[in-house]
């Protein structure tokens, strides 16, 4: 920091030089804490389903219905146009992805979701995987639609056990999705924008650092905290 720029107390700076090429305007009407959680895991969601393919009025299922897997169902519902499965082993992030427009919602923790999803609706076009669950990807594969995308967006310890004979079979593609380019994230702030996403956040202070660790753990965070140096 030069000492032209000033600092909040403590030494936290307030203002920052970045290199042009590497950043992204936020839009007018867009909230800096919902802009915060779009440049992460709204990105990194929007960018999975592009690489999905996904068309209107297509079953797209999102494995995962937190943080990331929450604001997935909004860009595939919202912007792609898409019909959404959310599969999760929590119930109350199940609910919380019905508030925000999942058609179907299941509970993985005792039934495979991918046998489920045939069942239900014939399997789906594509599945955005965004667990951190190697059964997960599994059941994404067993949920599929023949010639159907499976987006890997979680990084779960070890490898992951795909059906081979449906994969090859049935011409199931399997990729991998990592965030997005300075495209991606202006469409997705774009969207935001709009009204088409709002990600579920909540602001806290630097104080309760230590207590929004404990309760990310304990898997109790509905949508993101942003952190409130104000406070």
């Amino acid at each position: 920091m030069s000492n032209k720029q000033s600092a909040a107390p403590g030494g936290m700076a307030e203002k920052c030089i970045v290199v042009a090429d590497y950043a992204v305007k936020v839009p007018e009407g867009l909230d800096p804490a919902e802009a915060s959680s779009i440049t992460c895991a709204g990105v990194t969601t929007y960018k999975a389903l592009k690489n999905g393919n996904i068309r209107p009025g297509q079953w797209v299922a999102i494995y995962g219905a937190g943080g990331l897997g929450n604001l997935a169902i909004q860009y595939a519902k919202n912007v792609f146009r898409a019909r959404v499965v959310a599969v999760d082993i929590n119930d109350e992030k199940l609910e919380s992805a019905k508030k925000v427009g999942a058609d179907l919602v299941v509970n993985s923790s005792d039934i495979n979701s991918g046998e489920w999803i045939q069942k239900e609706v014939g399997g789906v076009d594509v599945a955005v995987v965004t667990a951190v669950s190697q059964v997960a990807f599994g059941q994404a594969v067993d949920a599929m639609k023949a010639a159907g995308t499976v987006v890997c967006v979680g990084l779960p310890k070890g490898t992951i056990d795909l059906n081979i004979h449906r994969t090859v079979l049935d011409g199931i593609k399997v990729v991998g999705s990592l965030v997005g380019t300075r495209q991606d994230l202006a469409e997705a702030f774009d969207f935001g924008a709009q009204g088409l996403v709002k990600p579920i956040v909540a602001t806290r202070p630097l104080d309760d650092i230590n207590d929004m660790i404990d309760e990310m753990l304990a898997g109790k965070i509905e949508g993101r905290m942003v952190v409130d140096f104000s406070k």
